[in-house]
């Protein structure tokens, strides 16, 4: 029985990022802490060389990135490097590539939580007037721990109990970062015009070291330390299975996000040495991008914040504010990301299955989650910032190099597979992106050899791992469970009707009752919400299977009742977009929703009713069903000198047929030349009555408050009726000023309708024939 009634519903994912959201995905962890704090160190590994540095790292970046494009529009999957690792090569290579990933995307995050208690720190200090602050027994590097570690823990709480930053604010986050960044760019060149020009004293010498070779190893250094910059397309990677029309999106969003980043990073350089030069700061707030400590002349992480402070007005807050910003946005970020690497690896049984497994309630991956957290938090407590910053370069040199070898191996075995994007110069370019992460990553071993001992350390630990849990499974290739059903013919007249909770038979009762009349397809529709924190497809095919039935029951019944009926479950990210995308590509006609009465301040009628009847390009009826009787003896209409309240008086008929009910059509009034129209219109909505059979009644009541009146006299009903007004275009309302308050304000189960006049309307609501009897 169950199979029957779960073989007919349709499952699709649906995809919901557009190329804003992920370039704003990439660029928002790109542009973020990164570029305030490691201009200082990578000026003093190569002097004013970083800007070359960076130009070259742009052109690195590129080769790798190219193989990117063409996986991503081949294979647009959640899992980004990993998957095309798997998909690739054997163990233990394709292991490899997903614990280099978790672990690259961990210690980056660990990186930006860095930059949150650095910025943090600096606040306090710049508020209270401290240039070496002490609290709580911890000096300027405990405290940056401290808040560190409290902000990992807040994040690492907020994915696991589901919360999410929604799309918007990360838009919004990532172009105050732009602003921020763009400001320093204006106001340090700005500064180095009114000086005459750039110093040629602050570019000489150009390169640092000793000889040819010294001043090479330092420049390939410098590119090594700084590559985290660049490591932003490889979390738009991770959207590949949510992405519209990714064959196009994905290359387009890596492309915009290296060379916007490559831009920012140089002005960025190219303003802080042209303001600073080579001069070495020996007290807090210097402006110089190196720094004097007990163990020698190193880069000032605090540099730019430095600098803003001499060439911004409130420069040293513009920063700070930056670096918090960016470091939050990045944590967020991040989380999201290494938890869906190890979620994947634990899915695809790589990891212990533990790793795949969802929370009961939350629909998380807290395991996933909490490793991630352990790991972050662990190394941002033993590790300083620069380490930190080096491991990661060198987690992520590795990680593309796989990668790279990856696009020439599938290119060999998959040639049939439809790339969008085809890297040209094949297999050079590719080949030479292997060699120069390779030379970056070993150039590391000069300025951070504790790096490399901890990636050795990462990848001996997960060697281990690999071949003790050794659960030699078929790769999870992650393929859509799209089960569909054969389409339907297209219809005159469309319904569709999305539900939450499966135990409103009554909405079904209602769609099938006026698809019947309408001889209408009705479409049930169920959206499946999967957090952000989690791939498209990770929701558990069980709790799928288990909604198809229910929604197959439903189904059956609208069938029962005489109405064509189909039912879809959809799974998304995005509730409200998901059902506004299928009322547009369904082309459909009446949109009929469910309301459970609840509002808050802010909203009209609360969640997402405002939003559907506002922008849905079609009928709407919101029908408040709760308390509903089975039959429904006594039913409200409210007049009023609309055209929706003549359609809004057809649907009270119909139920009124069903049911055996009588229709009251109520008046209220405030002046007698008011009372005379209104008598007009309610004759007008008499006869529809008297043609159909149904018994009625007028009322009129001259009343100073309108909306007081309906709600008192509804009071005895079992249903009321209204339809909206002609002001209900107005964003402050729903279905009009006097409609939106009784809704609210009364007890009593509500239907609400809005039309939509089109080129072909019906001047008269449409014949009302007997309905299907009861099941």
């Amino acid at each position: 029985m169950a199979r029957g009634r779960g073989a007919d519903v349709e499952v699709k994912f649906r995809r919901d990022l557009g190329l804003l959201d992920i370039t704003m995905i990439g660029l928002g962890p790109t542009i973020g802490t990164t570029i305030f704090l490691l201009v200082g160190p990578g000026f003093a590994i190569t002097g004013p060389s970083l800007l070359l540095a960076f130009f070259l790292n742009f052109l690195v970046t590129l080769l790798t990135a190219m193989a990117y494009m063409e996986l991503g529009s081949a294979f647009p999957e959640t899992g980004g490097g990993y998957l095309w690792i798997r998909r690739s090569m054997r163990d233990p290579w394709g292991f490899l590539g997903g614990w280099l990933s978790w672990f690259g995307h961990c210690i980056v995050a660990s990186f930006y939580i860095f930059g949150f208690g650095l910025g943090a720190v600096v606040a306090l200090e710049t508020v209270l007037g401290e240039p070496d602050l002490h609290l709580f027994g911890l000096d300027e590097g405990g405290l940056t721990k401290l808040f560190a570690v409290l902000a990992a823990g807040a994040f690492v709480a907020l994915n696991y109990r589901g919360t999410k930053i929604t799309g918007r604010s990360e838009t919004a986050v990532t172009m105050t970062l732009l602003a921020v960044v763009v400001a320093f760019i204006v106001f340090a060149l700005a500064a180095i015009l009114r000086g005459g020009g750039l110093p040629p004293a602050n570019l000489t010498p150009f390169f640092q070291g000793d000889s040819a070779f010294a001043q090479f190893i330092a420049l390939l250094g410098a590119m090594g330390f700084t590559f985290i910059v660049f490591e932003g397309y490889e979390i738009i990677a991770q959207t590949g299975e949510e992405t519209k029309d990714p064959e196009k999106n994905i290359p387009r969003a890596v492309f915009i996000v290296i060379g916007l980043s490559t831009v920012i990073f140089i002005l960025v350089a190219l303003g802080a040495i042209g303001v600073a030069g080579s001069c070495v700061a020996t007290s807090p707030g210097d402006a110089c991008l190196l720094v004097q400590t007990p163990g020698g002349i190193e880069g000032n992480n605090n540099a730019i914040a430095d600098i803003a402070a001499r060439v911004m007005p409130y420069g040293l807050y513009v920063v700070v504010i930056g670096i918090v910003l960016g470091a939050l946005a990045a944590i967020n970020s991040l989380i999201f990301s290494s938890s869906r690497v190890s979620f994947a690896m634990g899915r695809d049984g790589t990891l212990p299955k533990s790793f795949g497994r969802l929370h009961p309630r939350k629909r998380t991956p807290h395991v996933s989650i909490a490793a991630s957290g352990l790991l972050i938090i662990g190394m941002t407590l033993t590790l300083d910032i620069n380490t930190v910053a080096a491991s990661a370069d060198i987690m992520f040199l590795l990680l593309f190099l796989l990668v790279n070898w990856a696009v020439i191996v599938l290119r060999r075995t998959m040639p049939d597979v439809k790339r969008s994007y085809r890297m040209p110069l094949f297999p050079l370019i590719p080949l030479a992106g292997i060699a120069s992460k390779g030379i970056i990553a070993l150039s590391l071993w000069a300025y951070e050899p504790q790096a490399w001992f901890i990636a050795l350390g990462w990848i001996g630990l997960g060697l281990a791992v690999h071949y003790v849990h050794s659960k030699k499974e078929v790769v999870a290739t992650f393929t859509k469970a799209v089960e569909a059903i054969l389409p339907a013919a297209r219809e005159r007249y469309r319904i569709l009707l999305p539900l939450e909770d499966f135990d409103r038979t009554e909405l079904v009762d209602f769609a099938a009752l006026v698809a019947q009349v309408e001889d209408a397809q009705l479409t049930l529709l169920h959206v499946v919400e999967v957090p952000s924190t989690l791939p498209i497809d990770a929701i558990d095919r069980l709790y799928v299977g288990e909604v198809r039935w229910n929604l197959g029951k439903l189904r059956r019944r609208a069938e029962e009742l005489g109405a064509r009926a189909s039912a879809r479950v959809e799974v998304s990210h995005r509730v409200f977009e998901t059902i506004l995308e299928n009322v547009k590509e369904d082309e459909t006609d009446l949109l009929i929703l469910g309301w459970k009465g609840g509002w808050r301040k802010g909203r009209i009628l609360g969640g997402n009713v405002d939003r559907f009847v506002q922008e849905a390009p079609c009928d709407v009826v919101v029908f408040k069903s709760a308390g509903l009787k089975e039959r429904p003896a006594r039913i409200l209409v409210m007049n009023a000198p609309e055209w929706h309240v003549s359609y809004a008086t057809g649907y009270a008929i119909l139920l009124a047929k069903k049911h055996k009910s009588t229709i009251t059509i109520f008046s209220a009034v405030q002046t007698d030349r008011e009372m005379e129209q209104e008598k007009g219109y309610s004759a007008r909505l008499a006869a529809m009555c008297s043609t159909h059979g149904v018994p009625f009644e007028e009322k009129l009541l001259k009343t100073r408050n309108i909306v007081d009146a309906v709600v008192a006299e509804a009071a005895s009903y079992d249903l009321v009726v209204l339809g909206a007004s002609s002001e209900w275009r107005l964003t402050q309302f729903a279905f009009g000023p006097m409609q939106d308050q009784i809704a609210r304000r009364t007890t009593v189960p509500t239907l609400m309708v809005r039309k939509v006049r089109r080129k072909e309307q019906w001047t008269s609501p449409p014949p009302v024939p007997a309905p299907a009897p009861t099941p």
